[in-house]
């Protein structure tokens, strides 16, 4: 991950499904190659549904606990990921004529 100032995050997971177009649910609790990790905080699920002409996105993140949960908060879970949709939606929609 990449933050606006150019700071860079690592983050290491494995993708438990891939539905493309529909969804795709990954998670921190392995590595590649299906290594458990030290210490897994959260696993997600991201869902694109077709409504008339447009696309829901739903992202749902599901934390190992609570106290996992606030220190991903904490670090700005939030911003990054309306960062990331932010992208997401500029590198789908730039060569679409309104």
């Amino acid at each position: 991950m990449r933050a606006p100032d150019g700071s860079e995050f690592p983050t290491q997971g494995v993708f438990l499904e891939i539905d493309a177009p529909n969804r795709l649910v990954f998670t921190d609790a392995f590595m590649p190659g299906w290594v458990p990790s030290g210490k897994p905080f959260m696993s997600a699920e991201v869902t694109f549904e077709e409504v008339g002409e447009k696309t829901l996105y739903t992202a749902r993140a599901m934390h190992w606990s609570a106290e996992d949960k606030q220190a991903h908060e904490a670090m700005g879970f939030h911003d990054g990921w309306g960062q990331s949709l932010d992208r997401l939606v500029k590198l789908v929609t730039e060569d679409m004529v309104d």
